[in-house]
């Protein structure tokens, strides 16, 4: 009798924790703590609430009523993505599955002043690529364009392109339409074309939980390796769509004294993107930390060009490129 009491007991207690931990899941899981976990998370990791003027806690005030027990996946989903567009932030990202809220205004309402397309029909006929990067010559200058930072662009390619354009007397590197990527490809380039080294930017990590906790900015150099476009001339085209590690290229391109920077402001980008897994299994990401230049200015919000020039409706409508012919006659 006493063996079937102690059994009755132990079933009850496995029972009762295994419904507390259903609980405790569940309630990890509700909507409202799904809301106070994103909120709180961004509170005290993200980096740019001071630089962007944001109050975080006005924030709060406007949408958690919004949210309750009853609210919809679907529902809280779109309400957090609504209250993340306030940053203004393209890294700043929530991700359920294949759902996916990214900010896109940097670049969305402005020209695109881009058409590789046009480029290569009236421009460019005779285009060769080295992995996703198009090349070719124009006389005795170079044509190149990099389309992205990210893992299709591997540093063999970088080697085997510039040992392409080694002879070239004067060189456009094409960066439209790049959002970004890996910072090891963005080195491999830059080191390739700077004849000393370089301070080129800072980077200032959030620390605490305080709006305005940061460690001590950390100064970033490059050294030159197998330079072998040092001091050529060089015009860097730009738009609004070159974001992220594109935004440091073209600053530290910025900085060198043989290197002219034309086309539109960049979309910016200037912080490091970090993830965060919510209590529901969604995926945060938010800007760890901001860039400033050499100079001091923080690049959240691009790096301007030497030159701005858009392509007008009247190049558009008669297959021009006036960022493009504006490189080619500034170097020629």
């Amino acid at each position: 009798m006493r063996n079937v009491v102690v059994s009755i007991l132990m079933i009850t207690m496995i029972f009762i924790v295994s419904c507390e931990k259903v609980v405790i899941k569940a309630a990890q899981q509700s909507p409202v703590a799904v809301f106070e976990s994103l909120w709180s998370t961004m509170d005290i990791k993200y980096a740019l609430f001071s630089y962007k003027k944001i109050d975080w806690r006005e924030v709060y005030r406007k949408y958690r009523p919004m949210v309750s027990d009853k609210t919809s996946t679907q529902e809280l989903f779109d309400i957090c993505s609504d209250m993340l567009d306030q940053l203004t932030d393209g890294h700043v990202a929530l991700i359920n599955g294949e759902q996916k809220y990214t900010y896109n205004g940097y670049y969305n309402s402005y020209p695109h002043n881009f058409s590789f397309g046009l480029l290569k029909e009236k421009y460019l006929p005779d285009v060769s690529y080295q992995g996703i990067m198009a090349y070719t010559f124009i006389d005795k200058l170079g044509y190149l364009h990099i389309p992205s930072f990210g893992e299709e662009l591997t540093l063999p390619d970088i080697d085997r392109v510039f040992e392409k354009l080694v002879n070239v007397q004067g060189l456009i590197i094409d960066v439209r339409d790049n959002s970004g990527g890996g910072s090891l490809k963005v080195d491999r380039i830059v080191e390739k074309l700077i004849a000393e080294k370089m301070l080129l930017k800072y980077d200032i990590y959030k620390r605490g939980p305080g709006h305005d906790d940061f460690y001590p900015p950390e100064a970033k150099y490059l050294s030159p390796k197998n330079n072998i476009l040092a001091g050529k001339p060089i015009v860097v085209l730009t738009n609004k769509r070159c974001f992220s590690s594109c935004n440091d290229f073209v600053l530290y391109m910025s900085e060198l004294p043989n290197v002219v920077v034309t086309g539109d402001q960049t979309g910016g980008g200037g912080g490091t993107p970090f993830d965060y897994e919510l209590p529901n299994g969604w995926v945060l990401k938010y800007s760890a930390s901001m860039a400033v230049s050499v100079a001091g200015v923080n690049i959240e919000d691009g790096v301007a060009p030497d030159y701005f020039i858009s392509n007008s409706l009247d190049d558009e409508s008669n297959g021009r490129d006036a960022i493009f012919k504006f490189a080619l006659e500034h170097l020629q």
